[in-house]
Order: C-alpha cells, then structure tokens, then sequence
C-alpha cells in the first residue's frame, strides 16, 4: 500500500474498513492530489486501496472534482460556453460527463443545472 501524508484507515468489526464523512482535511486534499498527479484520473475507488485516505471513491472523485481540479473555473459560463453546452447536448443528449470533457475547467453538474435552468 502506498501511503501519502500518514495515517491508516480505521477497522470496523470483522476488518471492515469504516469510510470517513464530514469535511475534508488539508492532509486528505493534499493525498488526493499526490494521488491524481502520479496515477491520473481513472478508477477512484483505488484512491482508498492505493493510498490512508479512508474516503468512497465516489467523494474523492467529488473533491477533485469541485475543489481541487487545478484548472477549475468558477463563475457563469461565457456565450460561447453555452452555445457550445446547447450544441453537445442537442448531439449526446443527457451525458453530462462527456460534454464536461469537451468544456475543460467546468463540472458535469454545473452543465447540467445550467442546461436544466436555461429558459
């Protein structure tokens, strides 16, 4: 096991490893982060087996979605941001992942409330 920052998960009964919720701590980012840089954006759920973080692969993929993308836009989307959303989402429908991949810095729920609040 490849441990970044310190720590181990804890154990519940029987070897069951408890996963942690609340908010997430500088270290954790931090781990999460090391962990992205050397294995990239792929299975999420190897984050727990790969690295102390006690976290789903659900809530780390979430965190770098939302908070520690290096590239992460905030804000309203530009016009040519949403002509573009109106155009992906006329040719791929309802994927919102895919159209994020063609809009780099923007999250997949952000298009997707925009698209759902457009009028």
């Amino acid at each position: 096991m490849i441990l970044y920052g310190g720590g181990a998960p804890k154990e519940g009964g029987e070897g069951e490893i408890v996963l942690k919720k609340g908010p997430w701590t500088m270290a954790e980012d931090e781990t999460l982060a090391a962990y992205v840089r050397e294995f990239g954006e792929g299975n999420w759920n190897a984050v727990q087996k790969k690295t102390w973080l006690a976290r789903c692969g659900k809530s780390c993929r979430l965190r770098w979605a939302n908070h520690l993308r290096p590239n992460l836009r905030k804000g309203s989307f530009t016009a040519d941001e949403e002509s573009l959303i109106i155009q992906l989402h006329s040719h791929l429908g309802n994927k919102w992942a895919r159209m994020a991949a063609q809009l780099p810095g923007r999250t997949d729920n952000e298009i997707k409330i925009t698209t759902g609040t457009r009028d």
